[in-house]
């Protein structure tokens, strides 16, 4: 499991989600799940931006290129008695190979969290299906097909940008709500206002 995970970190708020949103059905690759359902609601999948509820802040959606592998599974997550006292279960979405866009969030005006792209690669796949028999083989999937369409996505994501922190892309209203904010320390899961001992400013 030495292997490096593609993935992608970068700064976004407001609009800057929307035109990430945009870019995924625009590329016209992608089926769009959300990663977990609404409690006591079936897994939900999205034919278009405006069908995507908003407060996605802090969560994600599974991205299957399609072509790509068997359909996405709908794991049924039951809750123990007195965990959630409204709802019995839940759903997750599955699948070896799909891509997780994930949206990260303002912290009050304290930080913003990074979002990111992430998906399994074939060896890392492989060397946990024993473990999770229920996705099936990963050898069903077309690992080309996955990383091609993550790739294209990403390359998406940084030509939106308007500047970097380190190796980040910041897109353009997160650039404004990093100096409206006065964000200067990268450190943790992503931009902060004041510093922790021992880390630099970015």
């Amino acid at each position: 499991m030495g292997d490096r995970v593609p993935n992608l970190d970068f700064y976004a708020v407001d609009d800057d989600w929307s035109a990430v949103l945009e870019t995924v059905f625009d590329l016209g690759m992608f089926r769009v799940f959300e990663s977990n359902s609404e409690p006591d609601r079936e897994l939900r999948e999205f034919h278009a931006p405006a069908e995507i509820p908003g407060g996605y802040q802090g969560r994600s959606l599974e991205l299957f290129a399609i072509g790509s592998g068997p359909d996405p599974i709908a794991k049924r997550i039951d809750f123990l008695p007195g965990v959630h006292p409204d709802a019995t279960f839940r759903y997750c979405c599955e699948g070896w190979g799909l891509i997780q866009l994930h949206h990260g969030a303002p912290v009050g005006a304290q930080e913003l969290r990074r979002s990111h792209t992430n998906h399994n690669t074939e060896r890392r796949a492989a060397a946990w299906s024993a473990t999770l028999p229920r996705l099936g083989d990963p050898a069903e999937w077309n690992w080309a097909t996955v990383t091609s369409a993550s790739g294209r996505l990403n390359r998406a994501i940084r030509r939106m940008a308007v500047s970097k922190i380190g190796s980040h892309p910041v897109l353009p209203h997160a650039a404004g709500f990093i100096a409206q904010s006065g964000l200067q320390y990268e450190y943790g899961m992503g931009i902060h206002a004041t510093p922790v001992y021992g880390i630099g400013r970015r």
